[in-house]
């Protein structure tokens, strides 16, 4: 049986970079930042060797953002859409859109969203949330909710 969600990891291409938007703009506590180049970890991602950077970021509520960037081997650029297949996307709450936005437009990151959006669902989980869709630097998408 599943207890729960563990962490999210991302692939980035540039570790500080991401730091600047993850930690800078949308305010989570990096919690440990290290190198690896261990033969179990490459074993692990099914490669034959690797060496990484990882920095782990914590919200509010202690759920673990990892950020993940691979020196070797270099991966590739993607961007997938929301609809697009294999595709998906993190959410996070927050306290207050408005200002999360503006840091995230002064930030490496790209709003994506015409517009936050308030959804309307009477009685339902989503009932008055405010929502709005970023990218990070590297073009993950991440949801913004506020609820009320």
């Amino acid at each position: 049986m599943i207890g729960g969600v563990d962490h999210v990891g991302l692939t980035v291409s540039d570790l500080d970079r991401a730091l600047e938007f993850w930690q800078g703009a949308l305010g989570l506590h990096l919690h440990g930042r290290a190198r690896y180049t261990d033969p179990d970890l490459a074993a692990l991602l099914g490669l034959d060797e690797v060496e990484l950077e990882i920095a782990d970021l914590q919200t509010a509520d202690g759920r673990i953002v990892e950020l993940i960037e691979y020196r070797r081997p270099r991966g590739r650029s993607l961007q997938a859409r929301s609809y697009d297949h294999g595709g998906g996307h993190v959410a996070l709450a927050v306290d207050d859109l408005e200002a999360v936005v503006a840091q995230v437009r002064a930030s490496p990151g790209q709003v994506i969203s015409h517009r936050p959006v308030t959804l309307h669902d009477p009685g339902g989980l989503w009932d008055g949330a405010i929502c709005c869709y970023v990218r990070d630097p590297d073009g993950a998408l991440v949801e913004l909710v506020q609820r009320p």
